[in-house]
């Protein structure tokens, strides 16, 4: 098995992403069926298949650094100071302490499911079959912004590229950290904190002002550019 895992990564990943999003399904029917909200049945399926998929591929996680540098994470974390300093100015409204221990939950979910799956099986995988880590990076930062893509249905043109522009800048910042430190909690923690910092508060924002796109484009273009260097800088 882990001969094909490792000959055929991408094509693996898509076996791996499709059964984990059905098993997710399954848990939020059951969840359902116990009268909990789809959320929080999806968000409780997440953390129990995301749990389940690093115990089975325990030896990806060997070798766990969770400890290993963690300043090189700071840079990420300007994506959670975004999503706070943006909701604020543009009027977004907190919610209480009930609302926020059911943010915890959902923004802990992706955070554990899409972190196992695309930075700590999908890049280990792609380094097994012979890819660098700048292919394995650029790969797997593509799947991850493809795998966003199922949350434009509808949405309009700059809302649908701005979504898999940052879905993609966030996922080469979150796999260049994966790939220095070697650590599946420290992007785990990234990936919450930037989930989490949207999600706190009541009123959505849905608009954003000329300033503000501006100032997103080259938030994301200097994180681009900070993970590209990170890379490279682990290469060599």
């Amino acid at each position: 098995m882990f001969e094909f895992e490792e000959k055929k990564p991408i094509l693996f990943e898509i076996i791996l992403i499709v059964i984990s999003f059905i098993s997710v399904v399954i848990f939020t029917v059951f969840g359902n069926a116990l009268y909990l909200s789809t959320e929080l049945s999806t968000s409780i399926g997440r953390i129990i298949v995301g749990i389940a998929l690093m115990i089975i591929y325990h030896r990806v996680f060997s070798n766990e650094r969770s400890f290993k540098d963690p300043v090189i994470m700071l840079p990420s974390l300007l994506f959670a100071v975004w999503n706070v300093i943006y909701n604020l100015s543009s009027g977004a409204v907190l919610g209480g302490m009930s609302y926020y221990t059911e943010a915890l939950v959902t923004a802990l979910a992706p955070a554990i499911f899409e972190e196992v799956l695309f930075r700590g099986i999908f890049i280990y995988n792609l380094k097994k079959s012979g890819k660098s880590d700048m292919v394995s990076l650029l790969i797997s930062a593509a799947f991850f912004s493809a795998l966003h893509l199922t949350n434009i249905v509808g949405a309009d043109p700059i809302s649908v590229a701005l979504q898999v522009g940052y879905s993609f800048v966030v996922g080469l910042a979150l796999g260049a950290i994966y790939l220095r430190n070697n650590s599946i909690i420290q992007v785990i923690f990234v990936h919450f904190l930037i989930d989490f910092t949207n999600r706190i508060y009541l009123e959505p924002v849905v608009s954003s002002t000329v300033p503000q796109l501006i100032l997103f484009g080259l938030l994301l273009v200097i994180e681009a550019v900070y993970a590209i260097r990170l890379c490279s800088n682990n290469s060599k």
